[in-house]
């Protein structure tokens, strides 16, 4: 099956933003799931995923195209996982030990919390709290890293100057 080039990835990109943005709005100011259970607004993120996947499926694109690979999906998330608590772990160490060298009490605590504009100050220590964190923000990184660095750029590349003469470094796929 053949590439369906008779979009213009202008409109076609602001299309899908709108959409997004669309969905992000009606989640903030309407549905409010901030304020829910859930403590975050993820909802326009799998919204984004779903018009993803509508749209690479009516552009003839794959995961793939855009940058998604199956072999090694989980490592991935472990690798990023692993990161994100190396970094943690650094960061917090540092700062407790600048408390402890000032002479100020330290401790850590360990929760997750939400946003909240109203100043809510709920702290969830349950496990599955965290990993509703940890899916949370896969799916966050799934929509926007698929969308904006992944669909939007393989896209405008096929019709922009300006992006084929930097396509050695955006568009080659080597994140």
């Amino acid at each position: 099956m053949g590439r369906n080039t008779k979009y213009k990835s202008d409109s076609l990109c602001v299309a899908i933003f709108t959409l997004c943005l669309a969905a992000r709005f009606v989640e903030y100011f309407l549905i409010e799931t901030d304020r829910t259970a859930i403590g975050e607004n993820v909802l326009h993120k799998a919204v984004g995923i779903i018009i993803l996947a509508l749209v690479l499926k009516r552009v003839n694109l794959t995961w793939s195209d855009i940058g998604f690979q199956r072999n090694g999906f989980a490592g991935g998330i472990l690798k990023g996982l692993l990161l994100g608590s190396a970094c943690f772990t650094i960061s917090y160490g540092l700062e407790l030990a600048v408390f402890i060298l000032q002479g100020n009490p330290a401790h850590l605590e360990i929760y997750i919390s939400s946003f909240s504009l109203t100043g809510s100050q709920i702290k969830n220590t349950d496990f599955v709290f965290f990993l509703l964190c940890v899916l949370f923000n896969i799916i966050n990184v799934w929509m926007e890293e698929g969308v904006f660095r992944g669909l939007f750029i393989t896209i405008l590349c096929e019709t922009r100057p300006f992006m084929k003469s930097t396509e050695r470094v955006i568009c080659r796929k080597s994140y």
